[in-house]
């Protein structure tokens, strides 16, 4: 099998890029192209409708500005750690009132409840969160399990007017069910909100539970907590990055927050394959390819990757730059193969697959497997909108609970905020990420 990595970031791309084992002059190319027949076109890498569409943008820019913000804080005692020691409660304090001043900053009156069991509870104060009652359950406090969707289906969500509502939450969904949070946000989405993630990693003392209510650790931690929330565009965006920024000045230290805008970040230009080398080095040449009666040159098909592989050649990769990455995660089905069509070649993809990716930043690298028997073609890796998360997700994502990471990590992050991804994008529109080879041996 023949292993290729494909790793790709923004949309421009030099069509001039040198190999160090093989590269062809102009004059050479031109000798080449004349002798072969005139350059032929591939088929577009990129398919769909440019998003966001004219409708999600007309929706967004429609939805007004709220004077209240409807703030939900999970009693959970999955939360109990936060005030565990003097340094988790100083961390737990200085992010509530990085919440209360950003409110204050952007003339928001704060509606507080305390949310858990299907309830959603009023509280006087966002500081009576401060109080380890408030997650273990006793005083004036009765126990709750998680139940995040409560926030979303109170009342008051009316057509192209959605709320502006935040939870603050550690996102333990109960069983790990997160159908009914999602779809008690979507009705949100269809009324103009979007949606917002600013997430945070806490000091933390206690029990660190899975999503199942089983410890998984005891003692220290880095515990992420979340404010999830949704509202009008403008006014969502705004108020998320002074959470941040006042968050960070009352004393949580920026390094350990991460902000993500789901419409933004699912609508995001679409990612594209940059450059081909192979593994061993130097074992591949990036020339116009004869693919069955046509000839295809990189010059005049700059979305393309082009490889034609040398004798012996067991491995390429696609990659931004000279240094792939090769640290992959499973490929966990977010990697679509696909053949592209061309005139008098077989095109087919049996024996082709994708068997990891990475994320660095905003880079991807996808690798894939393409049979031996394979003697040239064209395919599409292909990346769906909604589908490929950021680089942080995967991070804090837990994968294996008995990872040394684990107790810093959040059940079926991934899954979640894949999900509420996908609800900030329109069907038919083009991919986030298009990644296409043309190759022959």
């Amino acid at each position: 099998m023949v292993g290729l990595m494909v790793r790709a970031f923004g949309l421009n791309r030099s069509p001039f890029r040198r190999h160090p084992a093989a590269w062809l002059t102009l004059p050479a190319t031109a000798a080449l192209l004349t002798a072969c027949g005139r350059s032929a076109q591939l088929p577009d890498c990129v398919t769909g409708t440019p998003a966001p569409t004219a409708t999600q943008t007309q929706r967004w820019e429609a939805a007004s500005p709220r004077s209240s913000l409807e703030l939900a804080i999970d009693g959970s005692s999955s939360m109990l750690g936060l005030t565990g020691s003097a340094s988790a409660q100083s961390a737990w304090k200085a992010l509530l009132k990085g919440v209360s001043l950003s409110a204050a900053a952007n003339g928001l009156s704060v509606k507080p409840v305390r949310i858990g069991s299907g309830k959603s509870t009023p509280i006087t104060s966002t500081s009576l969160a401060t109080n380890p009652c408030f997650f273990s359950g006793c005083g004036a406090f009765r126990p709750v399990t998680s139940s995040l969707g409560s926030l979303w289906e109170q009342p008051g969500l009316s057509q192209g007017a959605p709320p502006l509502r935040v939870a603050i939450t550690d996102l333990e969904v109960n069983d790990g069910d997160i159908s009914k949070l999602v779809k008690a946000i979507k009705p949100h989405v269809t009324e103009g909100a979007v949606i917002g993630i600013l997430a945070v990693r806490l000091p933390f003392e206690g029990n660190v539970f899975n999503s199942q209510g089983t410890v998984i650790h005891k003692g220290e931690a880095e515990r992420p907590t979340y404010l999830l929330a949704t509202g009008p565009q403008a006014q969502l965006h705004s108020f998320l990055r002074d959470i941040k920024t006042k968050s960070a000045l009352a004393g949580v230290p920026t390094s350990s927050m991460q902000l993500t805008l789901l419409d933004e970040q699912a609508n995001a230009p679409t990612l594209l394959a940059k450059n081909v080398t192979s593994n061993p080095a130097d074992q591949i040449r990036e020339v116009p390819l004869r693919l069955g009666d046509q000839t295809y040159s990189p010059y005049s098909n700059a979305s393309y990757q082009f490889a034609r592989l040398e004798s012996g050649v067991e491995s390429l990769s696609l990659s931004t730059g000279t240094n792939p990455a090769t640290d992959l995660q499973p490929d966990l089905g977010l990697v679509n193969i696909g053949g592209i069509a061309l005139p008098a070649i077989d095109t087919g993809i049996k024996g082709i697959r994708t068997t990891g990716f990475q994320l660095r930043g905003t880079d991807l690298t996808v690798a894939i497997d393409i049979p031996k028997s394979k003697i040239g073609g064209a395919l599409r890796a292909n990346v769906p909108r909604g589908q490929l998360p950021e680089a942080w997700w995967v991070a804090w994502n837990r994968s294996d609970p008995t990872a040394k990471q684990a107790p810093n990590q959040t059940d079926g992050l991934l899954l979640l905020f894949t999900s509420l991804s996908k609800l900030m994008v329109e069907s038919g529109t083009t991919p986030a990420a298009s990644l296409c080879l043309a190759f022959s041996r």
